[in-house]
């Protein structure tokens, strides 16, 4: 069984005339979408990208109670055991990191040197260049009254800001090598690399600082316990030779003078026990702690650029070019009297 379909062509001579006899307008407002193009690549602020590379120490910490030092549980009522575990902060969540609003909350109490040589707050360069100056309205700069113990509350303005840092400031990682990236975008080349700079800084800071916590905890515990020990020690040393003093004489035999001469002698080696004992644990305890300590490698500090990133100019006129085009040929080839000369239709029986 046979049937018609319309098949539709295109007058590529037809398209050509029609175009030339719209050449004056299409080169009109052509040239006017560049003119625009040029002027914003030339009057667009200008931003430089600053990049750091770290590499960090790709570990599994596995603490456990520091040998015997469970047997001590009992001084002071506290557990010093500890189970062991998997770091939480894995690489790959470290770029993370640098994306929290802390993170940026602290950068705006930072001090940054600009490219002229001044030193500002971050938050006062942010406002005078990247927000140029403008002043906030009153509704931005409110907070919620109700602020609840251990949660964020910051204005629309901060959130803003946070929101636009948060595309300027990015953290990427290698899964292969494991190398985490680092990348700033700012408008002052200086400012841009003295944030990367704190941004390394601030990671490898809060992960040194993840890692070795409850060490730290366990160094400062025993510290405190060597410290009353020694001093229970020293007491006892006192007492102990302060009596051998008084009855060291050969005539003085009473009953009572070795009682308690043998009492000092049990305290003595007790609190001698203990005080090593604990003296010992503790120097463990400070090994412990820096083989907990994780190791940063910089392989790439950032470097201040000479070269700005943005805007590309000759890609924002040549897109400026083709979005002309487009707007002022598209409404001339769909056209009626236009569309009908360049496209036509021709039955064919299937």
């Amino acid at each position: 069984m046979e049937r018609e379909v319309d098949i539709i062509t295109i007058n590529f001579r037809a398209l050509w005339q029609v175009l030339w006899s719209e050449k004056w307008l299409i080169l009109g407002i052509t040239f006017l979408f560049t003119v625009g193009g040029v002027w914003y690549a030339f009057t667009a602020r200008e931003e430089f990208v600053s990049e750091g590379k770290i590499l960090p120490e790709i570990q599994s910490s596995s603490s456990s109670s520091l040998g015997g030092l469970a047997n001590l549980v009992g001084i002071g009522g506290f557990e010093l055991g500890m189970k062991n575990n998997t770091d939480a902060i894995r690489p790959d969540l470290y770029p993370d990191l640098i994306a929290s609003t802390p993170f940026f909350l602290e950068l705006m109490k930072q001090k940054v040197l600009s490219k002229s040589g001044d030193t500002l707050a971050f938050e006062e360069f942010y406002h005078e260049v990247v927000e140029d100056g403008r002043q906030a309205e009153d509704k931005n700069l409110a907070t919620f009254v109700g602020k609840p113990h251990g949660v964020i509350v910051v204005n629309k303005l901060t959130e803003d800001r946070i929101k636009d840092l948060r595309e300027r400031i990015t953290g990427s990682i290698d899964k292969k090598s494991g190398v985490i990236a680092i990348s700033v975008k700012m408008p002052d080349p200086v400012v841009a690399a003295d944030v990367a700079k704190y941004a390394m800084d601030y990671l490898t800071q809060y992960v040194t600082d993840y890692r070795t916590e409850k060490n730290k905890q366990e160094v400062d515990f025993l510290g405190r316990k060597v410290a009353a020990a020694r001093g229970e020690f020293y007491k006892d040393q006192a007492r102990k030779a302060s009596y051998s003093d008084q009855f060291s004489a050969p005539s003085i035999r009473l009953q009572s003078a070795d009682v308690q001469r043998e009492r000092l002698e049990s305290d003595y080696k007790m609190s001698s026990n203990v005080y090593n004992e604990l003296l010992k644990k503790y120097e463990e305890s400070k090994i412990k702690l820096q083989e907990a300590t994780p190791v940063f490698k910089v392989l790439e500090p950032p470097v201040v650029p000479n070269i700005r990133n943005e805007p590309k100019r000759i890609l924002i006129a040549l897109a400026a070019i083709v979005v002309g085009l487009f707007f002022v040929l598209v409404p001339i080839v769909l056209i009626e009297k236009n569309r009908r000369i360049i496209f036509a239709a021709k039955e064919k029986n299937i």
